[in-house]
């Protein structure tokens, strides 16, 4: 009989972010746990990395929450949750009192669902000073005030969590005024009442896209930020990346981003997102995400490994100085080859060979050392592009 495992990572659902977290924290051996929905399944079953991997039925009404309560009696000490989809972390908030007894959930009580909601990260920034594009926020219904205004602009549901009602669209960039009257009259009819933005559409290519990726204490502190940014990204205008590199940024955006998590008092790891605006030479916020984000693994590659912080931090484990102390190398960049094949860009092969001659290619799933989940991600990849 296997000995029981002691304070383990737990990872929930393992999409391509999970994989990441799984891969980060594989780097130090660090004992994991996997608890994934049993259809449509997710990558981490296929992970040669985890101790342990257990599933849920959510066709039969089992929630990820009554799973990782099933999962504590096989564990000593306490595991350390790690989410990497809106959804997930959604339901470890509205668990957080359930499982607090046996779990270290990295969210934060007093924020809760606040965290989804962008009326509410724009706010965090105006108290801090944070740029931001021109925005204003409306209820589903009303006529915003959009005077002075520039085209195109993007709006976005202000929470897209699911206690805020029906499943909404996640963006729209609207190119005119005709365009606009449309959006507006189809959300008053569908999502009467909704909280939306409306934010002028910062011009400019996903490279132009960068991250502040941070760990925050249960004492909401930064820890440990890493600087990174898209290259190129699927859908390509508007989406998640499908290149992405490690590069230095300036200190005061860096300065930026811990001055909103610990006005905050966040915990966890986050992902804050700024696009650069060439017209005046400012980072300006776009969003803050609460949970590790697609390319988390290319962080922990780069030196500056998040999820094993987080771990580190939450077992009270010394190491935590060592891990915060690495330094960041910026030799390093990722590739998600299914985006990249669905983008079907000529001249994003072109920059992945460009990077190639200079850096290092860090593989979001294509993992050399994890044999079995790079055959299930090739066989689902060519499964969902035949089908396409």
């Amino acid at each position: 009989m296997l000995p029981r495992l002691r304070n383990p990572a737990v990872v929930v659902n393992c999409e391509t972010a999970g994989v990441g977290i799984i891969h980060s924290l594989s780097l130090e051996g660090i004992d994991i746990i996997t608890v994934e929905r049993d259809w449509p399944p997710t990558f981490g079953r296929f992970s040669r990395y985890p101790k342990l991997k257990l599933t849920y039925r959510p066709w039969r009404g089992e929630t990820l929450v009554d799973a990782l309560l099933r999962a504590q009696d096989l564990f000593e000490g306490k595991g350390i949750l790690f989410p990497s989809t809106d959804r997930d972390l959604e339901a470890l908030i509205l668990g957080f009192d359930r499982l607090a007894a046996r779990y270290c959930v990295p969210a934060s009580p007093h924020i809760g669902m606040r965290i989804f909601e962008k009326n509410w990260q724009y706010e965090l920034a105006e108290r801090t000073g944070t740029p931001l594009p021109r925005h204003t926020r409306f209820l589903a219904g009303q006529q915003p005030d959009l005077y002075g205004f520039r085209f195109p602009l993007i709006i976005k549901p202000s929470s897209r969590a699911a206690t805020e009602g029906e499943e909404t669209f996640r963006l729209r960039i609207l190119d005119s005024p005709e365009a606009l009257a449309r959006c507006l009259e189809q959300i008053a009819r569908e999502f009467p009442g909704r909280a939306f933005q409306i934010a002028e559409n910062i011009p400019g290519e996903p490279d132009q896209l960068y991250t502040v990726g941070s760990y925050s204490n249960r004492e909401g502190k930064v820890l440990r930020s890493y600087t990174g940014r898209k290259v190129t990204q699927y859908p390509y205008h508007h989406g998640m990346a499908s290149v992405a590199e490690s590069v230095e940024l300036p200190k005061h955006v860096v300065e930026s981003a811990r001055a909103l998590l610990e006005e905050a008092k966040f915990h966890g790891i986050s992902q804050v997102e700024f696009k650069f605006d060439k017209r005046d030479g400012q980072y300006k916020l776009l969003e803050i995400n609460g949970r590790s984000w697609l390319w988390v693994k290319l962080a922990a590659f780069s030196g500056v490994n998040l999820p094993l912080i987080q771990y580190y931090d939450l077992t009270d484990d010394p190491r935590v100085a060592r891990a915060v102390a690495e330094p960041q190398r910026n030799d390093r960049f990722f590739v998600f080859d299914y985006h990249v094949k669905r983008n079907k860009l000529p001249s994003e092969r072109q920059r992945i060979q460009q990077l190639r001659r200079c850096k290092t290619l860090i593989p979001a799933m294509d993992e050399p050392t994890d044999r079995w989940l790079r055959l299930a991600h090739r066989v689902v990849s060519t499964a969902k592009l035949l089908r396409r």
